[in-house]
């Protein structure tokens, strides 16, 4: 990124809450625009914006499609498991990996990302442990980590952004669990009954973090997601 005298990020995330709030203009107007995962631009535009600075993401969460990607923007993958340090090889040499390692992802990875090798970066990986064990205190994995506790990419963007920006805003950011039928993101059909089942991430955990960063002034909530703004009151 180029350097600037006062850098104004925005991490925007993938709530459903951004339907209709039109923020797409504003968050295009940031210097640097930080987006997660899969969560698209195309067909989204008058919400999401479309300016890209970094698309930030764990490879299972990398888009699948093509036009996804922005050639002057940077690809940061977050790895943790070997074998995404052997995808993202495979990714930026442009060569095939093994079938069997396909086995260890939990679903389909993107192998054909049409962006030149000196685009990608990776997150080192203990700033994702430092965040799960340190920040979010999570407890040490057990044997194999099968119930380990992975910080979502939402919370380790917001971290980054803190380190790499004057101002942190963030958009698209807060679930309200208590209504099971509504969905988790702006873009697909899950609903807030899977994301209460998963065991991944610890959603309840992270917003109280998030609240915390919002309270203290640390970063700014464009959406009013992060304290259920939208949610239905009780009674």
């Amino acid at each position: 990124m180029q350097s600037k005298q006062c850098k104004r990020c925005v991490v925007v995330g993938s709530s459903s809450v951004l339907h209709g709030l039109k923020l797409g203009s504003s968050l295009n107007h940031f210097d640097v625009v930080i987006r997660l995962n899969d969560a698209p631009v195309r067909g989204y535009t008058n919400d999401v914006g479309n300016k890209t600075t970094i698309r930030m993401t764990y490879p299972e969460g990398a888009p699948l499609s093509q036009d996804e990607y922005f050639p002057n923007s940077l690809f940061v993958a977050v790895l943790f498991k070997t074998v995404d340090f052997a995808w993202i090889k495979a990714v930026v040499k442009n060569e095939t990996l093994p079938l069997w390692m396909h086995l260890f992802f939990w679903k389909n990875v993107a192998m054909k990302i049409p962006l030149a090798p000196k685009k990608f970066r990776i997150l080192n990986p203990s700033v994702v442990k430092e965040i799960a064990l340190d920040i979010l205190q999570y407890p040490e994995p057990r044997l194999w980590n099968w119930d380990q506790n992975i910080p979502t990419i939402g919370v380790v963007a917001v971290l980054l952004a803190t380190h790499l920006c004057d101002q942190v805003s963030l958009a698209g950011f807060g679930y309200d669990l208590s209504q099971p039928e509504a969905p988790v993101h702006y873009y697909d059909s899950i609903c807030m009954l899977d994301m209460n089942r998963q065991t991944m991430h610890n959603v309840t955990h992270e917003r109280q973090f998030l609240q915390k960063l919002v309270r203290e002034g640390a970063v700014s909530d464009l959406s009013g997601g992060i304290y259920c703004q939208f949610c239905e009151k009780a009674g």
